[in-house]
């Protein structure tokens, strides 16, 4: 196995796309967010993900299923995760990145969202 972290700066973003799909899983162990746009993004390209138990990520990613969840400044908890990530099998990250998937089409479909909010528009 081979350990490589890349620092890229500044990518467009068929360049994130690429870095996604190159990678196991994607990694984002934020002290504040939303709903991150690329925890979604990840997930839809069907990476698992590592994250942390901050405002809405809890709500998009079960851990075991999706991902992996930690305390968000836990060093060693994110170490951990990242540690069983590397040591899953194939089958194991792409039975993940499956799940991941499905709940982003899911839940998160900018087709069905869009739809959604021009029905309460013209409701109004």
């Amino acid at each position: 196995m081979q350990s490589v972290v890349k620092i890229t700066g500044w990518i467009t973003t068929d360049q994130v796309r690429e870095q996604i799909l190159k990678s196991k899983a994607l990694i984002l162990p934020s002290f504040a967010e939303g709903l991150p746009v690329v925890l979604m993004e990840a997930m839809a390209l069907r990476r698992p993900v590592i994250s942390t138990f901050v405002a809405g990520i809890p709500e998009l990613v079960e851990p075991g299923k999706h991902g992996w969840l930690v305390p968000a400044g836990d060093v060693d908890r994110l170490a951990t995760a990242m540690q069983a990530c590397l040591e899953c099998s194939d089958e194991q990250i792409v039975s993940m990145g499956e799940n991941a998937r499905s709940k982003v089409i899911e839940f998160h479909n900018i087709d069905h969202e869009a739809r959604r909010l021009a029905e309460l528009f013209q409701a109004i």
